[in-house]
């Protein structure tokens, strides 16, 4: 007792000599050093919880599924009672996205802000983005404690909002919109921790949206090569013929084909103007048109309004360009000719012999209007300046090689897009890993390899346990959720840059193991099961009691011979999946061990 006391008077004279020299005592230290270990511990709280939510963001390059996972971790991660995406218009005004939000709870039905809703801020509208565009963030703790105008208070109050938190998304330099976390119960003091962690998932949001408008772009502009080469094809080809033949109702009948096929429009037709009727009668001389469509050919046209009205223009190389004939200003006679065949919108092309205006080139579209695009109004120009070589064959050999010289760019760059298209073809477009075939093909390489170094090739199939039930109960979006993040969890297991995880169909993946003997194959396949464990994915089943998703897994394990196959060793592995489901599920069997 004496020592203690001793040891207690020691430590006040201690304290009172360091306050009388202006310094901190040693429990003033004590307790900052315990206050800066606390801080500490919430940043690496905070930085392991920003890297979840942006390994999230980053698993998906589809917009919708970026924000809605970002809203729902972050609401979850400060506890609050709401997070809203709100996007800003050109005019500065803008709206709050539909389906960007998550709520708790009770307040999912509280005048939901996601579902477009319009909320222009004059201000914001008046300085262009305000405080956002220096990428400043705004918190409010109590709005009734802030000085806010009668006019922003009543539309928080319209949404039942007490206390916010916002902080600006920029795409590249541009101020795109607003991530907004919202309580409505009770005002809320924000800490700063939380407001950083708010403007570094805003800032990531920013990164994930120009990532997915420049794929986006890039996917855009593939289909447009692919399809600029299709029809460059299809000009070449035309060429060809007219090389080989002159005949023109053969030549006819080609172009009207191919033209429809590439355009898939109702009807395509040739109509050749009668040589002394100065433009005012004629014929449709060819069609290839739908089967619910009809055939205009044998009906002759009667149209003194052309001829008065339109010849000039088309001597003059006039393309004209309807997307709706009733919304194009055009006179009254010209739309009782088109009402005739039931065209709603049409693009027409003139077919010069020499220079003379021979007839027309008709795309028809009859079932309803149509947005003509550049590119198609550009293939129909190119096709009726053949159809001039073809009429005039003086001009054959000059034209031949302009659509040469344009073959061998539109080849060129068709090369690049399928070398892009092939890498996406590989790729499962859910949960973005290998797709089957590119499981297949791998394989295949692999078992011939290891044929001739003698080594181990192992695989592992497995199935999402009472998925059907899952989807059932909670959604196929639901549904494709467990996919994407089944699939994340599985290939964080595999290291090695030889190993392959593919999704083999429905709910079922597949792990191909190169140069892995069947201990190692248990290894992985036990890391792979406790990983998709630990995600803890809720899964109510038809008899209502909780518990949560898993999965069963089939491993096989083989050296390729020449006297084997790979669907042996694929065949080997579903029969012990099978053999692990009527086990009970949610276990893992090895091939050799039955």
């Amino acid at each position: 007792m004496l020592e203690k006391l001793l040891h207690n008077i020691t430590k006040i004279s201690a304290d009172l000599f360091c306050k009388l020299l202006g310094q901190p005592s040693v429990s003033d230290l004590k307790a900052q050093l315990h206050d800066k270990n606390v801080q500490i511990h919430q940043l690496e709280d905070q930085e392991k919880a920003l890297y979840r939510v942006i390994s999230k963001i980053r698993a998906s390059l589809e917009l919708e599924t970026i924000f809605r996972t970002a809203t729902k971790e972050t609401c979850k991660l400060l506890r609050v009672e709401r997070i809203a995406v709100y996007r800003f218009h050109n005019d500065w005004g803008g709206e709050f996205v539909n389906d960007f939000e998550f709520a708790e709870p009770g307040w999912d039905d509280v005048d939901t802000l996601g579902k477009n809703t319009v909320w222009n801020d004059s201000y914001l509208q008046e300085h262009q983005g305000g405080r956002y565009r220096n990428n400043e963030t705004l918190v409010v703790s109590d709005v009734y404690s802030t000085g806010l105008s009668q006019c922003h208070l009543e539309i928080l109050e319209q949404f039942h909002i007490r206390a916010y938190a916002t902080a600006p998304i920029f795409v590249g330099k541009k101020l795109w919109g607003v991530l907004a976390a919202y309580q409505h119960s009770q005002p809320h003091e924000w800490k700063k921790l939380e407001i950083q962690f708010l403007s570094q998932i805003a800032t990531h949001l920013g990164f994930a949206v120009k990532q997915a408008e420049l794929l986006a772009q890039a996917e855009q502009k593939a289909a447009e090569l692919h399809k600029a080469n299709q029809q460059q094809e299809i000009v070449f080809n035309l060429v060809a013929e007219i090389r080989e033949s002159l005949n023109l109702d053969t030549l006819f009948k080609t172009t009207v084909r191919e033209v429809r096929k590439a355009l898939r429009a109702d009807r395509v037709g040739i109509f050749r103007f009668y040589p002394e009727s100065n433009y005012t009668s004629g014929e449709f001389v060819s069609e290839n048109v739908l089967p619910d469509c009809d055939s205009v050919i044998g009906i002759i046209v009667q149209d003194r309004c052309f001829a008065e009205k339109y010849a000039v223009a088309y001597h003059q190389g006039r393309i004209q360009v309807l997307s709706n004939i009733y919304q194009a200003g055009i006179k009254d006679c010209h739309l009782l000719v088109l009402e005739q065949f039931k065209i709603k919108a049409q693009i027409v092309v003139p077919l010069m012999k020499g220079k003379t205006l021979w007839g027309l080139l008709c795309v028809h579209q009859c079932r309803c209007s149509r947005d003509w695009k550049t590119l198609e109004i550009k293939f129909i120009r190119q096709l009726a300046g053949q159809f001039n070589v073809a009429l005039e064959h003086s001009e054959l050999l000059e034209q031949s090689r302009l659509q040469a010289n344009q073959l061998i760019q539109a080849n060129h760059a068709l090369e690049v897009a399928n070398s892009k298209l092939e890498k996406l073809s590989k790729l499962d477009g859910l949960t973005k890993i290998a797709n089957r075939r590119c499981f297949d093909e791998f394989l295949e390489r692999e078992w011939n390899r290891l044929k001739q170094t003698g080594n181990y090739l192992s695989l592992i199939l497995l199935d999402i346990d009472y998925f059907k039930d899952y989807n059932d109960y909670y959604g196929h979006l639901a549904g494709d959720e467990c996919l994407i993040q089944v699939a994340s969890a599985a290939q964080t297991v595999l290291k090695r840059p030889t190993d392959l995880l593919a999704r083999y169909g429905g709910e079922e993946f597949i792990v191909l193991l190169p140069n892995t003997n069947e201990s190692g194959a248990i290894k992985v396949t036990k890391l792979i099961h406790q990983s998709i464990e630990k995600l803890k994915i809720s899964h109510t089943k038809k008899n209502s009691s909780q518990y949560f998703v898993t999965v069963s897994l089939g491993v096989a394990t083989r050296i390729p011979t020449t006297k084997s196959s790979a669907q042996e060793l694929v065949d080997a592995a579903d029969k012990a999946l099978y053999k692990a489901k009527e086990q009970g599920r949610n276990r893992w069997v090895c091939a050799a061990k039955f």
